[in-house]
């Protein structure tokens, strides 16, 4: 996030960009809002922190209010180029783990999403009812936490199509993504999103 694009760091074959999306409520607001076109016109700006979380300058944020459906969420694609999204090898790796905390009087509850083959709409096994694999971020607090999150952990919400298998493919896998349910008002910010081993 320091160097305040869109863009996730462009390392060990990762290449994607941050995006908003949401339930698309009638009046409702979600800012950065989503990109209409899908050509990157309003693309997703990292908010500056004051005060700064030690030296982190800057985080992805998004905060809005009045989504009556699922709600709303933010993410990157781990390999897209000239947006075709492709797998991402992360065998190597025992999860994520990241930072997290909400604005004043904010939901503070999220969810954590990585999507594969089985829970991907490029993957081709689900198309409108792609189920995540996720885990609940329950009580993000108006301080910093950091939270750690095995592939292990990971299981599909129960809705939509069975990914095929009881574990996800981290050898293929496509997204990372954050989202916040039906909630008054939301504001979640995250920092320092890494794999570790």
């Amino acid at each position: 996030m320091e160097d305040d694009d869109n863009a996730i760091e462009a390392a060990g074959g990762r290449l994607g960009y941050w995006y908003t999306f949401n339930d698309k409520t009638e009046g409702a607001t979600q800012n950065p809002p989503p990109d209409p076109t899908g050509t990157g016109e309003t693309p997703f700006t990292m908010t500056a922190l004051e005060p700064a979380r030690g030296q982190s300058k800057f985080a992805a944020r998004s905060w809005g209010s009045g989504f009556t459906g699922w709600g709303i969420g933010f993410g990157f694609d781990l390999k897209s180029d000239a947006g075709a999204k492709t797998p991402y090898d992360a065998s190597a790796y025992t999860g994520i783990t990241f930072w997290a905390k909400v604005g004043p009087g904010a939901s503070t509850t999220a969810s954590v999403l990585i999507t594969d083959p089985g829970t991907d709409t490029v993957g081709g096994v689900c198309t409108d009812e792609c189920d995540a694999w996720q885990k609940s971020l329950a009580g993000i607090s108006e301080e910093w936490q950091q939270f750690t999150i095995p592939f292990a952990d990971l299981k599909q919400g129960g809705w939509g199509t069975p990914a095929g298998t009881t574990e996800i493919d981290a050898t293929k896998l496509y997204s990372i993504q954050f989202q916040v349910g039906m909630a008054e008002s939301f504001d979640i910010y995250i920092d320092d999103l890494a794999f570790y081993n």
